[in-house]
């Protein structure tokens, strides 16, 4: 079975909830698997049934194997990173007590992404699962938990933070020393000298961690093409989901990222053919033939959609790499919020095949 399995797709798509029964499917196979949503919102703590998950796995209850499921917390996830990489106790505490750092640590652009990235690679590296599996957020934010490691790698080369990084002094930011007094003066002025003080203390303190920074941002875009790895891009047959889905592929085939296939949830299934009426009481003629219309009418309504489903559906399949399969799974009656409702929809996903292809090289 897969290692890492990443689902995908843009927001409204049920892509959640579907992480989440794919989850408990291969748990109830006997497996232990971790689900990680690193989306914000409390979609995956709903859909398992549980009061709320937090940065530390929390066990499901299923029938077999063993199933994990936890939430991402940025600013926990930094500072747990810090306390396991710092060359020694007086650096961690020196950087976890730094009025500067606490900002970064929740304000930096890209700091969601980046943590992301990290406990993915952490539970990769010390969950022992046979199978993790990420829910990430909408489309646009699951770009940017994709390029993060280039980003914080490309971070790590450049020359500007390494000349930020050297030592500080007694006067402050080596950099300020090495700039004009107008500089420093200016930064003193906008900021405040305790704060330029701050910056400067995190930056020295910070320096030793920056080669780990640097080599686990590599170990993550080589796990996320991995040959265990899985992107399964969960859609709908509504024309903004399959753009955007088209869209997500097509980044995935140029960094040059594992494809599993298409899950097309909330699909309509096939009507029935023509209804073959009993013959009615005497003296109701009219009224069994107004509602035989009635009938018929809703069901080539409903025909007619199932037509437009499938030229959608064949539409995703032939903007795809050659072999990739689109699984579709039926809508669910209601909203899923249990795990009895995700067993359901687990074993849809197995009648579709889904759960067998996301295990084929």
């Amino acid at each position: 079975m897969s290692r890492v399995i990443i689902t995908c797709g843009s927001g409204g798509v049920g892509k959640t909830t579907i992480s989440a029964a794919l989850a408990l499917r291969l748990a109830e196979e006997g497996k232990r698997v971790v689900v990680l949503t690193i989306d914000p919102a409390m979609r995956l703590a709903d859909a398992l049934g549980l009061k709320g998950l937090d940065n530390q796995p929390q066990r499901v209850p299923t029938e077999r194997g063993e199933l994990l499921a936890l939430m991402l917390d940025p600013k926990q996830t930094f500072d747990e990173l810090v306390s396991r990489h710092a060359p020694s106790a007086e650096v961690r505490d020196r950087i976890l007590a730094n009025h500067y750092y606490r900002s970064v640590s929740t304000r930096l652009p890209g700091v969601h992404e980046y943590m992301a990235m990290e406990k993915l690679l952490a539970l990769h590296r010390e969950a022992d699962a046979d199978v993790i599996v990420l829910d990430t957020p909408p489309t646009r934010h699951a770009l940017d938990f994709l390029v993060a490691p280039d980003r914080m790698s490309g971070l790590m080369d450049e020359g500007v933070m390494r000349w930020i990084v050297l030592p500080a002094s007694v006067g402050g930011w080596r950099m300020l020393e090495m700039g004009s007094d107008m500089l420093a003066g200016v930064l003193k002025r906008l900021l405040g000298e305790e704060t330029v003080g701050e910056i400067a203390e995190f930056f020295a303190a910070f320096q030793g961690l920056w080669g780990g920074f640097r080599e686990r941002s590599s170990a993550v875009r080589a796990l996320l093409r991995a040959p265990d790895t899985r992107f399964l891009l969960v859609t709908a047959p509504a024309p903004g989901a399959r753009a955007e889905a088209l869209a997500f592929l097509e980044v995935l085939q140029k960094e040059g990222m594992p494809f599993a296939g298409f899950l097309v949830n909330r699909c309509v299934i096939a009507a029935p053919g023509p209804v073959s009426w009993p013959p009615p009481l005497p003296g109701d003629e009219s009224r069994w033939e107004a509602v035989g219309d009635s009938v018929e009418a809703v069901l080539a309504r409903h025909r007619a959609l199932v037509v437009t489903q499938d030229a959608a559906i064949a539409d995703l399949v032939a903007h795809a790499p050659r072999g990739a399969c689109a699984w579709r799974v039926p809508e669910a009656d209601g909203d899923v919020h249990d795990l009895a409702g995700l067993r359901l929809l687990g074993r849809a996903m197995e009648q579709a095949g889904a759960i067998r292809g996301l295990d084929t090289p």
